[in-house]
């Protein structure tokens, strides 16, 4: 192996030697000249051996009867020879050497791996906030650094770190559990009703209940209490003047039968926008996030709708900071029109089904409900007469003055 490379390094030539070959080769070897690769072919001799002997050899060759003729050459003072006859080639090498040097500087892609409640969009926004984006400079880069201040813009995010692959920049986050919420269950409290209804079912986890299913309460009234006297362990004692008391937080769950309104209106004219006229289709070259247009696109005037869609280079599955992307922009002009009855019904339940999500709490639900409908000052009125099964439990805490 080394002396494969020697000759490569010194260069080699090899000879196809007619006439009596053994003669002019003894003749050689006692002038110090070095042979090597002997072989036949067809009846030739073929050696090889070093370029600057070859032409001192013809004198002896001459002498020998012996008729050496050149067939290959290698090596490389050979290599270099060609290459400085194609210096556009050596000069694109170069080029092409610098120019990969040069982009592999700079970040050509951006991947978020582990979130689950944080939105890649929101991932990254913080991300190109602190300098990680597609284009970004590798050299300047701590990437440490940049997963703390990313760490610190994403307050649901537990740990991030960022980490390098290549050219490539992977931004991993871990979030963080959301806390539970934290009741305090030693401040003394009672639980009173949020608005009048019919008791359907009550449980108290701590305290003691006042009102049984079926009672009508009002609101603001007491429905578990959390201070209350202790019954006497002996049931037929005397009555004590100033009997025990018990003290705590009233906890638990009191779901009853509500009465509610809800009033909700909708316009009969709306607006809205229609496409007018052609769509205009624009072609661009995205590289490194900077969008190149190919071609001269005028700015369309009005309201317009946009797609926008891209296809970027993947060669080996992996997707390349170097896309193609397609635009098309839909002009759209602004036009008035009257509801019909029935859209307008449909409308105004929408905006009832809206507004009962929003008032009533968690967990309720519309047992029964009694709609009317009608026109006032070009509007749709709907009026809801409800009732509703819902928590009507609140805590209030219990102060001493």
């Amino acid at each position: 192996m080394l002396e494969k490379a020697a000759h490569w390094l010194t260069g080699w030539i090899e000879m196809e030697i007619q006439g009596d070959g053994a003669r002019f080769l003894n003749a050689a070897a006692k002038m110090g000249v070095e042979f090597w690769g002997f072989q036949r072919e067809n009846g030739r001799l073929l050696v090889r051996g070093r370029p600057r002997e070859y032409r001192n050899l013809r004198d002896l060759a001459r002498r020998c009867r012996a008729h050496p003729r050149l067939r290959k050459r290698g090596g490389l003072p050979f290599f270099t020879a060609r290459l400085q006859k194609q210096k556009g080639l050596l000069l694109g090498a170069l080029v092409g050497v610098g120019v990969y040097v040069y982009l592999s500087g700079f970040c050509w892609g951006v991947t978020v791996t582990g979130d689950q409640r944080l939105t890649q969009a929101q991932v990254l926004q913080a991300a190109r906030e602190n300098g990680v984006y597609l284009g970004c400079s590798l050299y300047g880069l701590d990437a440490k650094a940049a997963g703390m201040a990313i760490r610190n813009d994403l307050e649901e995010a537990a740990w991030l770190s960022v980490n390098e692959d290549g050219c490539f920049l992977e931004v991993a986050v871990n979030e963080a559990d959301p806390a539970p919420q934290v009741v305090n269950d030693r401040e003394w409290s009672n639980m009173v009703a949020s608005r009048a209804g019919t008791i359907l079912s009550i449980q108290a986890e701590w305290g003691r209940p006042e009102v049984s299913p079926g009672d009508t309460v009002q609101g603001g009234q007491l429905l578990i209490a959390g201070l209350y006297p202790v019954e006497s362990a002996h049931p037929y004692g005397p009555e004590q003047e100033d009997p025990p008391r018990t003290l705590g937080a009233a906890r638990g769950s009191v779901r009853a039968l509500t009465y509610r309104e809800f009033t909700v209106e909708v316009p009969q004219e709306v607006s809205q926008l229609v496409p007018v006229g052609s769509a205009v289709r624009e072609r661009s070259l995205l590289l490194f996030g900077v969008r190149i247009p190919l071609g001269l696109y005028q700015e369309q005037a009005g309201n317009t709708r946009t797609w926008h869609h891209s296809t970027a280079w993947s060669p080996l599955g992996r997707e390349l900071p170097l896309a193609w992307e397609e635009s098309v922009v839909q002009p759209l002009q602004e036009v008035v029109f009257q509801r019909e009855e029935e859209e307008l019904r449909q409308a105004a339940l929408l905006a009832l089904r809206r507004a009962q999500r929003e008032e009533l709490p968690q967990g309720s639900r519309v047992v029964e409900e009694e709609l009317t409908y009608w026109m006032e000052n070009g509007m749709c009125m709907l009026q809801a007469k409800c009732r509703c099964e819902e928590e009507i439990g609140v805590v209030k805490k219990i102060s001493f003055e």
